[in-house]
C-alpha cells in the first residue's frame, strides 16, 4: 500500500515542477532576442539555466522513484523515459 500511496502523492508534485520547468524554458525562447544582444546580464542567464537543470534532475529522480513503486505494484511495468 506504501508504494501505491507514494505513487499518488507524488504525481501532482511532478507535474507541478514539469509546469515550472516548462515556464521557465518558454520565458528564456521568448526572451532569446534580448539575451543574445546582452540585455539581459549574463550571470542571471546562467542562473535560471542552472534553475533549470536542477528542476530537470528532481523530476528526474522522482520519476525513478514512481518507476521503482510501479515495480513492486506490477513486476511487467515497463517506463521508457529518459533524462532529456
Amino acid at each position: 500500500m506504501e508504494a501505491e500511496e507514494y505513487l499518488i502523492e507524488e504525481k501532482s508534485h511532478i507535474l507541478a515542477l514539469n509546469e515550472l520547468n516548462l515556464i521557465l524554458g518558454n520565458r528564456l525562447k521568448d526572451n532569446y532576442y534580448e539575451l543574445l544582444n546582452g540585455k539581459i546580464n549574463s550571470d542571471f542567464l546562467e542562473e535560471v539555466l542552472a534553475i533549470n537543470t536542477a528542476i530537470k534532475a528532481v523530476i528526474y529522480c522522482m520519476r525513478v522513484q514512481r518507476k521503482e513503486c510501479y515495480k513492486q505494484i506490477d513486476d511487467s511495468y515497463d517506463d521508457d523515459f529518459e533524462y532529456n
